[in-house]
Parts: C-alpha cells; sequence; structure tokens
C-alpha cells in the first residue's frame, strides 16, 4: 500500500531533477500568444417584410374590433362588455393594455356582503342560549364549538352580540390563583 505514494515521489523528484538540469544547460522556456477572444461578427440583416393582403385585412378588421371595445369600455364595465361581445375577461383586458384605454368601473365592486345580515337572529338567540347553558355546566370554548357544530368565529360573534360572560383560560387560571 506504501508504495504507491513513493513510486509517486520517485516521478516527482525525476521530473523536478530534469527541469533543473534544463535550465542549469540554459533551456529558456517560451511563450507562445494566446488565441485571444474573437467575438462572432453582429448579424443585423434588414429583410424588407412586405404584407400580404390576407394580412392587411385581419390587420384592419384587428383595429376596427379595438375600436368598438374602446366604444364599449366608455359606458361598460368589463362584465357587460363580457356580455355584449362574447369575448373573456382576459381578451377583454388585452385590448385594453393595447388600446391604452380603461373600462368604466364596476360601482359594486367589493359590496358583495356589504350590509347583508349573513346571520338568522333567531338561530343566534337559541345558541346563545345554548351557549350559556353550556357554560354554566363548565364546558370549555372548544367544548360548546364541537357540540353546537359551529366554527370559533360565530362562537365568538354570538358571544360578542348577545355580551356572553365566557371565562377563557386566562381568566380560569388567574381565578384559581386569587
Amino acid at each position: 500500500m506504501n508504495s504507491v505514494p513513493d513510486h509517486r515521489a520517485e516521478v516527482l523528484a525525476q521530473l523536478n531533477a530534469s527541469i533543473d538540469s534544463f535550465f542549469r544547460s540554459g533551456g529558456v522556456a517560451q511563450v507562445l500568444p494566446g488565441s485571444g477572444y474573437v467575438p462572432p461578427r453582429a448579424r443585423r440583416e434588414v429583410v424588407k417584410v412586405e404584407v400580404s393582403e390576407p394580412a392587411q385585412k385581419q390587420l384592419s378588421a384587428r383595429q376596427q374590433r379595438l375600436d368598438e371595445i374602446r366604444e364599449l369600455a366608455k359606458t361598460m364595465t368589463y362584465k357587460e362588455a363580457m356580455a355584449h361581445t362574447g369575448l373573456s375577461q382576459s381578451a377583454l383586458v388585452r385590448a385594453a393594455s393595447r388600446g391604452g384605454f380603461k373600462f368604466k368601473r364596476d360601482p359594486n365592486y367589493g359590496m358583495s356582503n356589504y350590509g347583508k345580515k349573513l346571520s338568522d337572529p333567531v338561530e343566534d338567540r337559541e345558541k346563545a342560549e345554548r351557549i350559556i347553558a353550556y357554560r354554566n355546566v363548565g364546558m370549555t370554548r372548544a367544548d360548546v364549538v364541537r357540540a353546537l357544530e359551529i366554527s370559533y368565529k360565530q362562537l365568538g360573534r354570538i358571544i360578542r352580540e348577545f355580551e356572553i360572560d365566557f371565562p377563557t383560560t386566562a381568566d380560569k387560571r388567574a381565578k384559581r390563583r386569587a
């Protein structure tokens, strides 16, 4: 096993000795010029493209369609324009960006649930009474959520609306210490 590194050392010593003898006998290292980087020639061939008659008709039809959509955008929202033209919203957005115009803003945008009461007051009253009963028995909020099959958010809303004093875990710990 040790013979391999010894063999390498012998070969390295022999090479070093031959290099030293070359320089002692007057040998000189010759530096050759490198090839250097030559960038490729820029290709800027200008080719004149002639638009054929069918392509010219397509361009004019596209421009006419864009002008129609521009006129619709002055008085319509995306939703109304989609119903009127049958185009998708993404196609109308592309046309608006290419044509440099904007559609009218939808006055009801973001108002889907605004002002609507999404809960039933009668059901909420019944749930509030059951929550009070569960609280008096000593159930936790998590137990009440599982028993009533409601979300934590709904439980919090009912507790807030009906001003139910439902102790939290922190309140219970503070009571035990006192």
